[in-house]
């Protein structure tokens, strides 16, 4: 059985170590981040001022197994504006420019816009996904194929429906965002000279419906009984 609820404070931490641990050999996250024995730590206070940014916008969702949290989502709502500047500031960015410096925070800050271009173009009206993973030791048990066909596009379809983008920067992760329905209408490279990397954007619509809706229970948790893989 597979459960998909809104993240909870105290879990941020573990969202966060859960994303660092994924994107470890995430080439984007190597060429925009500083190498060396401190390139995890940096990686992960990226990634929980990520998080907790999300999390105040109720927009940081997980997947649990058991009770045991899986896989995770930051997705920016249709008809929102993503976190803002002075939020990451405040949830974590301080803290990375300390580590980093202002100079490779602006260089991130520029890569990420950059890398978001063909996205951008829709505004706040789609929703985009801006950080995905499943767990190791649970990737390759298509729980990332169920998160999006059990959780998140049921969940837009009860939230009116809307084109869907995000951004990758693999080959691997391109053949499974177009196994599960994505189309690439953007692409580009990313990256120095000698370390290019390709920028693929995707998208896809999803029809507003009333059907296979996620259910709130307890304040603030969806389920969704996962009984079939796509």
């Amino acid at each position: 059985m597979s459960m998909y609820r809104l993240a909870k404070k105290n879990e941020l931490r573990e969202i966060a170590a859960l994303f660092t641990d994924s994107f470890m050999e995430y080439p984007l996250f190597s060429y925009i981040l500083t190498s060396g024995k401190d390139y995890k730590n940096q990686l992960y206070q990226l990634n929980y001022t990520n998080t907790k940014s999300y999390f105040q916008q109720n927009s940081c969702f997980v997947g649990t197994l058991d009770g045991v949290i899986v896989s995770a989502v930051l997705l920016k709502k249709r008809g929102e504006a993503g976190p803002g500047f002075f939020q990451y500031l405040f949830n974590g960015g301080l803290a990375l420019a300390a580590r980093i410096g202002l100079k490779r925070i602006n260089f991130i800050l520029n890569t990420l816009d950059k890398m978001k271009t063909a996205c951008s173009r829709y505004g706040n009206e789609s929703w985009y996904v801006d950080s995905f993973a499943v767990a190791k030791g649970h990737q390759g048990k298509k729980l990332g194929s169920s998160l999006f066909h059990e959780f998140i596009f049921p969940f837009i379809r009860s939230n009116g429906g809307g084109r869907i983008t995000l951004v990758t920067h693999t080959e691997l992760n391109r053949k499974f965002y177009c196994k599960n329905g994505f189309e690439v209408f953007d692409e580009f490279s990313i990256g120095s000279e000698g370390s290019l990397m390709p920028n693929f954007s995707f998208q896809q619509v999803i029809g507003a419906s009333g059907l296979d809706t996620p259910k709130r229970t307890d304040g603030d948790e969806f389920l969704s009984r996962a009984s079939k893989s796509c």
